[in-house]
């Protein structure tokens, strides 16, 4: 059995140090200069790893680059024992890695290489499997979805932006940021856009293309501000709930598992593909799509009842799922049933860099991810503790468990009323 793991050459120096893969097979061992460096506090030791830190951006692409180097390693132990039909010696082993790594697209700036078409190939890597996600998994549909978006963003703004990577300056940054606008683009979506080039220029950077640093400056900055969105109070899911939908069984299923999201606080792509193997006695326990985290979620008695009712009609008790689009419509239609939903709701935000307003009624608010901003909100409203509430939404800063909360003034206000009452003693 061979083992591979990475070493810093000193771990003690107060600069960069080159990391060595070292391979150790059948009694030998190939110590294999990797060509990267990393400062030693800014290595894992235990993980074999760069620290994932706000200090080091460059850490989750050099990791990208690292085990990229190790499957090659691996790919090539076993190509030439299988060749020469023997244990190769460290430096015939050496030879091949090199020729693995040398003959893949991702190694070895060519002598030319131009932004876009380094992005492409960033692209197809991600797509490709070759390029991985910081805990080696492969990057997720629609990582590469937001990717791909950004990259065709991108090739529109070059038709009249000179896009290289020593023009990702602060022009290109205003530039970019007024396309985007113009094009009508939510403030939070412009800021999903720069993600992606920072990201991009990461790995450019990693990878030897890059040495314009300026992506990494306090102006070259992402937004992300509290979108408005509307949350279902427990008397309006009730209301939602109790509506006679029995003579149109395909909108009573679209309802009853939005229901189901509204109690578990889980994300459209957790609710709709709760397994009998999530179910354990009055538990739901599930690895959510998103984030890979673990979370276990108590069985609410509403949810108990929508399963006992599906009960023998489909195998985890709960009704089949259709696509988010199709039930976001369908939402909509029942929703427009409920009375309770008839009432104005006027919704701001950053849209095109300029203040919009508009004012509509609930129930056209209502989506699929209103379920669990509902349960976030009422929970949270219950008095449960914000800290043991992230744990059962599998949030994992506070910060972006905040922006789930959709407690207005008024509510906020309500809620220090009543604390004031229950608190303050009275003087005889």
């Amino acid at each position: 059995m061979a083992n591979f793991n990475f070493y810093l050459r000193d771990k003690a120096k107060d600069a960069e140090t080159p990391i060595y893969l070292y391979v150790r097979y059948r009694g030998k061992k190939l110590v294999y200069a990797t060509g990267k460096k990393v400062h030693p506090k800014f290595w894992n030791e235990d993980k074999q790893e760069c620290r994932m830190v706000k200090d080091f951006p460059q850490g989750k692409p050099l990791n990208t680059s690292l085990r990229y180097i190790r499957q090659q390693a691996e790919k090539a132990l076993l190509e030439v024992e299988t060749e020469i039909r023997r244990v190769p010696t460290p430096k015939e082993l050496k030879a091949k890695i090199d020729l693995e790594i040398s003959g893949a697209p991702a190694q070895g700036p060519p002598e030319e290489v131009t932004f876009l078409g380094l992005f492409k190939r960033f692209l197809d890597e991600s797509k490709s499997g070759l390029r991985q996600s910081v805990k080696g998994t492969n990057i997720h549909a629609r990582t590469i979805k937001k990717y791909t978006t950004t990259y065709n963003r991108l090739i529109s703004f070059s038709k009249r932006y000179h896009l290289t990577f020593e023009t990702i300056d602060s022009n290109f940054y205003s530039k970019f940021v007024s396309f985007l606008n113009k094009e009508g683009y939510a403030l939070n979506t412009v800021g999903k856009h720069i993600q992606v080039v920072k990201t991009f220029l990461n790995y450019a950077t990693e990878n030897g293309y890059n040495k314009n640093l300026y992506y990494q400056s306090k102006n070259f900055k992402t937004f992300n501000v509290a979108g408005h969105s509307i949350y279902l109070n427990e008397g309006e899911i009730q209301d939602l709930y109790r509506l006679d939908l029995s003579q149109e069984p395909h909108l009573e299923t679209v309802r009853d598992l939005f229901i189901v999201g509204c109690w578990t606080g889980l994300r459209f792509s957790d609710f709709t593909n709760i397994s009998p193997e999530n179910i354990e006695g009055d538990f739901i326990h599930i690895k959510t799509a998103k984030t890979g985290e673990k979370v276990i979620i108590p069985i609410h008695p509403t949810v108990r009842e929508i399963m006992a009712k599906y009960a023998g009609k489909f195998v985890n008790s709960l009704p089949p799922a259709r696509s988010n689009t199709r039930m976001n419509v369908n939402l909509k239609e029942i929703s427009k049933r409920v009375k309770s939903l008839h009432k104005e709701v006027t919704t701001e935000q950053i849209r095109g860099g300029m203040n919009v307003s508009q004012t509509k009624q609930k129930w056209e608010l209502v989506t699929t991810h209103t379920a669990r901003r509902s349960f976030a909100t009422n929970v949270y409203k219950s008095g449960f503790p914000a800290m043991s509430l992230m744990k059962i939404t599998g949030h994992r800063s506070h910060a972006a468990f905040l922006i789930y909360l959709k407690i207005t003034p008024e509510e906020n206000a309500k809620q220090l009323a009543e604390h004031w009452n229950k608190s303050i003693l009275k003087v005889v």
